[in-house]
């Protein structure tokens, strides 16, 4: 996740967050040190409490899904697997729309972005078809996601999840 945050920050897109949340289970939490050891220090790894509960469930989620919420707070991608390889564009493309775009209508946020050249993530390819079993988020939140809607967008101060 590390070189895909520097590569944004290239692209400037600034105060994106970035967080992992690591699974509840006893074979993570032993796992978490390392976890952590691992991910770009930039990047904060939160350790759920054996008891608490579960942060997938939630927000309808599951390991290794990636969550993208736009600077209202509003979930714009939730994009599972194996799309979250980071090798494949949909985790970037993601965080690229819901950064530049308004793809949720008027935002109530007052910081505006810096404008820039949108459309050069996709003249290099960047926003590629929506792989089949991705879902567009409708705006009930907390529902389950159906098979015939197209993938998850939205727009954040930009937070990426991804779940370890």
């Amino acid at each position: 996740m590390g070189v895909l945050r520097n590569k944004l920050l290239r692209y400037g897109l600034q105060n994106v967050s970035y967080l992992i949340v690591n699974q509840q289970d006893i074979s993570s939490r032993r796992q978490y040190q390392e976890l952590k050891r691992r991910a770009p220090k930039e990047i904060p790894v939160y350790q759920q409490a054996p008891r608490q509960q579960n942060v997938w469930k939630l927000l309808n989620g599951a390991k290794d899904d990636f969550l993208i919420y736009d600077r209202c707070g509003r979930l714009t991608f939730h994009i599972v697997l194996p799309y979250t390889f980071l090798q494949y564009p949909y985790v970037e493309a993601a965080i690229w729309v819901s950064y530049r775009k308004d793809i949720c209508g008027n935002c109530s946020v007052s910081d505006a972005i810096e404008e820039g050249d949108t459309e050069e993530p996709l003249k290099k390819g960047w926003a590629a078809e929506v792989p089949e079993g991705q879902h567009h988020h409708p705006h009930s939140h907390g529902k389950r996601l159906q098979k015939q809607h197209l993938p998850h967008h939205h727009n954040d101060r930009h937070h990426t999840q991804g779940g370890h």
